[in-house]
């Protein structure tokens, strides 16, 4: 556990997880290799870690995996966090534009909002 004044000084940033069938889930975990990010930022996706781990396995990144939490307070400060916004399965279809992709992209953007809040 860090001290309470280095975790204060850390920026939180939510990031939402988009278009489940676009390119955020590819751009999401390609950008939160870098552990750069995780210096001063407590990183949380808003997102589904069941979708992240289809991506995660489509790309080939098996060493990177998220902290799954319930609750924006559990989330590690340095390490990668999802925020479960939705845990059941779901059809991908990349590249094509479906009700629930855009079902999920509102979830994501309404999670966050109350994160910011």
């Amino acid at each position: 556990m860090e001290p309470l004044q280095e975790k204060e000084k850390r920026i939180r940033v939510g990031i939402t997880h988009g278009d489940i069938n676009g390119i955020s889930y590819e751009i999401i975990i390609k950008t939160l290799q870098d552990q750069r990010l995780m210096e001063n930022n407590t990183i949380i996706v808003y997102g589904s870690s069941k979708i992240a781990s289809y991506y995660r396995k489509t790309l080939n990144f098996p060493e990177f995996n998220f902290n799954v939490i319930h609750k924006a307070e559990m989330a590690h400060p340095r390490r990668p966090n999802i925020l479960n916004i939705h845990d059941e399965e779901v059809k991908i279809d990349i590249g094509k534009s479906t009700p629930i992709a855009g079902e999920l992209a509102l979830l994501s953007l309404e999670a966050a909002t109350i994160f910011c809040t």
